[in-house]
C-alpha cells in the first residue's frame, strides 16, 4: 500500500503543479484581459471625443451656411434696391444728360455752318464791295 500511496501522493503533486501552471496561466490572461479593455476604453473615448469634435464642427458649419444664406439674401435685396434706384433716378437723369450733350453737337455744327456761310458769303461779296470801299475811303 505504501506504493500506491507514494503514486497517489506524486499524482497529487503533479495535479497541484498543473494548478499552478493553470492559475499562472490565467493570471496572465487576466492581467492581458484588464491591458485590452484599458486600451478599448481609451480607444473608445478617443472615439467619442473625435464624434464630439465632429458634431462641434458640423454644428459651426451649419451656422456658417445659414449666416452666409443671409448675407446672400441681404445682398440680393440690396441689389434689388440698387436696380429699382437706378432705373426710377438715374437712368433719366443719364438720358437727359444724353439729350443735352446731343443738342449741345447740334448747336455747334449749326454754328460751324453759319461761319462757313458767312466766310463764304464775306469772300463772295467781297470782290463787289472792295472796289466800292476803295472809292469811299480814298475820297
Amino acid at each position: 500500500m505504501a506504493g500506491l500511496e507514494n503514486e497517489i501522493i506524486l499524482m497529487l503533486g503533479e495535479l497541484r503543479e498543473g494548478m499552478k501552471r493553470q492559475e499562472t496561466a490565467i493570471g496572465h490572461i487576466n492581467k492581458k484581459l484588464e491591458v485590452e479593455e484599458k486600451r478599448a476604453r481609451e480607444s473608445r473615448s478617443r472615439i467619442h471625443e473625435r464624434l464630439d469634435k465632429q458634431q462641434s464642427d458640423i454644428s459651426h458649419l451649419e451656422t456658417t451656411v445659414v449666416l452666409s444664406g443671409q448675407t446672400v439674401a441681404q445682398q440680393r435685396d440690396v441689389i434689388v434696391g440698387l436696380k429699382k434706384t437706378i432705373d426710377e433716378d438715374i437712368s433719366p437723369t443719364i438720358e437727359e444728360v444724353k439729350d443735352i450733350k446731343r443738342l449741345g453737337k447740334t448747336a455747334s455744327l449749326i454754328f460751324v455752318g453759319l461761319g462757313f456761310t458767312a466766310g463764304g458769303v464775306f469772300f463772295t461779296m467781297w470782290d463787289t464791295v472792295r472796289p466800292w470801299l476803295g472809292k469811299l475811303l480814298l475820297r
